[in-house]
């Protein structure tokens, strides 16, 4: 199918290539690795928009699928289409690198709802830089974070999504007015009683942004009172819900 440009263009927007990649990552079968890189450099070569491309070479970069071309120029392969196939990539995929910006990386990793704390989530420039970006396409990003609060069952997920929307209200003006419209603020208050620490402490955190301004200071509170650090790792002491008020 990827051989069909329209098709090729189509095809990340169902969540394709994390799945494929995760697959070329646990795979040891040669057939399997020809069908894979086959249909990555399809999804680089045919759609004929450019940022179509760039979406896509993103998702590889985050998939990991350069680690895995090293891992697989590594061993000895007869057949000539997977050779080409990973020299493509690697050259594709080097090049995307380049010219992948914070919020690309951002972009990609949210949408494959995996999210982790990658270097974007802690970083003050990345937030104070592109608040404002995730106001772009009806809230797009933002929803997709709500989302994950509302659906995910992964603690590690659930504690970098609220975090993030409390950075996002933390730097954009009128953030709170935004999330509470869209239903984040109630779905971050229903963590403050979830029973993994470090969500109940990023979601406190969170919570607290959208009320006070000295979120800063509170911060450092929280620290003090709960023993979990500002990374969302968990001390020895429990988290502590702020009284009703």
């Amino acid at each position: 199918m990827t051989f069909n440009p329209d098709l090729a263009e189509k095809m990340n927007k169902y969540n394709v290539i994390p799945v494929l990649a995760l697959i070329l990552t646990d795979s040891q079968k040669e057939k399997v690795f020809r069908i894979i890189l086959a249909t990555f450099r399809n999804l680089l070569e045919k759609p004929e928009d450019s940022q179509v491309i760039q979406e896509n070479a993103v998702a590889m970069v985050h998939g990991k699928v350069l680690k895995n071309l090293s891992l697989l120029q590594a061993r000895k392969f007869d057949d000539q289409d997977i050779l080409d196939d990973m020299q493509y990539l690697d050259e594709k995929l080097q090049a995307s690198v380049q010219d992948l910006s914070s919020f690309d990386e951002y972009v990609s990793e949210l949408k494959s709802g995996r999210l982790e704390w990658s270097p974007v989530h802690k970083s003050e420039r990345f937030w104070r830089e592109n608040a404002v970006n995730f106001n772009e396409k009806n809230y797009e990003l933002l929803k997709i974070l709500t989302r994950l609060l509302e659906v995910s069952k992964d603690p590690l997920i659930l504690s970098v999504a609220v975090h993030d929307i409390g950075e996002y209200v933390r730097c954009y003006p009128r953030g709170k007015s935004v999330i509470e419209q869209i239903g984040g603020k109630q779905l971050a208050m229903t963590l403050l009683t979830h029973e993994d620490a470090n969500v109940r402490y990023q979601a406190l955190l969170a919570v607290q942004k959208m009320m006070v301004q000295n979120w800063e200071y509170l911060g450092k509170q929280l620290e003090q009172d709960t023993g979990v650090s500002a990374s969302g790792t968990a001390g020895t002491k429990k988290s502590v819900i702020p009284a009703k008020g």
